[in-house]
């Protein structure tokens, strides 16, 4: 068995094979410091019961990873004040028995919901019940796809239906109310794996997949999915399906079915439409999402204010700043520019990016080039916008 010193948190340099032996839960790498090889032990541990055991201590997400393990045979021993040992997901790869989930329960008063969510996996409808919880959507939606309908119907025919996870922060907090919107990762979507050589950088095989493979979206598991193969897009019940296409031209319900929500998201912000944008979109955008988005500010004026007034990181990266400034000043409003305005936040386009009509076309007023002038004298847009 390795030994603790063996193992090495500054070496990034990792072999291929040993990625794999990993992924079997046959023998840990020397070389942790690359995410990868990380990620590959902590598959591992969750698939091969007595891996990794030595590394319990060496990383929080180590201990989570080996925590969940265990569940099948017995209750960790966790620390309350610790927070970052406690697993977030504890139902996959495998579930464990009705009465572990029920003594995790009363041990861990605080993980309730997630032993409602195993619950709605496992189909242990009578601890569902025990456990008193408020109606809450993440728990339905996995009680719909693992087919546990007398649990699905027991939320469903709440007046008040509630929020109180968050699977991209992998988070539990006081329920709020809210609706099913398909924002969490149902089992099947671990059905999508990517290989650890390719998959792990490349965006081009993934089309229509790119939430999944973005890290932060979704990786309860903590593992990204990774494997030793590829997934077909094709194959995985996230694959865009023409039954999501009524919902482009439909209001949508308030309750979502099970899909992949890419393609809404994306239209929706190519639209510029707030009310859809706000309610679909996800934490971290998808690959192809940020185009989208800044064709959406770009010619739709109200889409733009709202976008500047929201504070996640997205939102505040050069390009879409530039794509508001340009929205702004198209109106003729400069309030948003000043001589220490960076560049970078100042677009070359200053007319809208959609086909329009020869001789129809708005552009930017003389005096307001005038004002841009007196104050970003550099603007190259300026010409641009004269010519």
């Amino acid at each position: 068995m390795e030994t603790f010193k063996h193992i090495d948190l500054r070496i990034r340099k990792v072999k291929d094979a040993d990625l794999a032996q990993a992924l079997r839960g046959q023998k840990i790498p020397r070389a942790l410091a690359e995410e990868r090889a990380r990620r590959c032990v902590i598959r591992g541990i969750r698939y091969h019961h007595g891996f990794g055991t030595e590394l319990r201590g060496l990383l929080p997400e180590f201990n989570r990873a080996l925590n969940a393990r265990s569940l099948g045979n017995e209750i960790p021993d966790m620390n309350p004040e610790w927070p970052e040992e406690f697993p977030y997901c504890i139902w996959h790869p495998e579930t464990a028995s009705e009465a572990a989930y029920r003594k995790l329960a009363k041990c861990y008063p605080h993980m309730k919901y997630l032993v409602g969510r195993a619950c709605a996996v496992a189909g242990y409808t009578d601890l569902f019940h025990e456990l008193d919880l408020l109606p809450e959507c993440h728990i339905a939606e996995e009680a719909r796809e693992s087919g546990h309908m007398a649990i699905y119907d027991a939320i469903m025919k709440a007046t008040v239906k509630y929020n109180a996870m968050n699977h991209h922060t992998r988070e539990i907090f006081t329920p709020v109310p809210g609706n099913l919107n398909g924002d969490m990762a149902i089992r099947s979507y671990f059905d999508i794996r990517f290989s650890f050589n390719r998959g792990w950088s490349s965006y081009s095989h993934y089309y229509g997949l790119h939430w999944a493979i973005d890290d932060g979206n979704c990786d309860i598991n903590e593992d990204r999915r990774v494997d030793e193969y590829d997934t077909d897009p094709q194959t995985t019940p996230f694959a865009i399906k023409d039954e999501i296409l009524p919902m482009l031209y439909s209001p949508l319900p308030p309750d979502l079915p099970t899909l992949n929500k890419d393609l809404l998201i994306m239209v929706a912000a190519f639209c510029g439409d707030i009310d859809r944008y706000s309610r679909l979109r996800r934490p971290k955008t998808a690959h192809s999402e940020f185009r989208s988005l800044v064709r959406g500010i770009y010619n739709n004026t109200m889409f733009a204010k709202w976008c500047s007034l929201q504070t996640c990181s997205v939102f505040q990266s050069g390009d879409i700043k530039a794509a508001i400034n340009a929205r702004f000043i198209m109106n003729g409003d400069l309030s948003r520019i000043t001589a220490d305005t960076p560049d970078e936040e100042l677009s070359c386009h200053l007319v809208p990016i959609h086909p329009t009509k020869v001789g129809t076309q708005r552009t930017v007023p003389a005096s307001t080039n005038d004002e841009i002038c007196h104050c970003k004298s550099s603007h190259s847009s300026q010409l641009r916008g004269c010519i």
